[in-house]
């Protein structure tokens, strides 16, 4: 029963934790719906989504993430 407790709490904890705002690359990665070695891929030719690193991190802000994927939307031709 004390399991099924912790278990419960967590799942609460994470419900009512706020969104993160930066992603490393492979939450980013699975948000927008690529390969982490895609994602690698296109930081070494400089494309895909701005990116920032700190120290030897590597974090991809949603919002940025969103603005990639609006600025490379493609509409079907009618």
């Amino acid at each position: 029963m004390q399991e099924i407790m912790e278990r419960l709490e967590r799942i609460e904890a994470a419900l009512v934790a706020p969104p993160r705002e930066y992603l490393d690359t492979t939450a980013a990665a699975e948000f927008i719906g690529v390969s982490r070695q895609t994602m690698e891929l296109w930081r070494m030719e400089a494309d895909g989504p701005a990116y920032h690193r700190v120290g030897r991190r590597v974090l991809y802000g949603v919002a940025d993430l969103r603005e990639f994927m609006a600025a490379n939307r493609k509409e079907p031709l009618a």
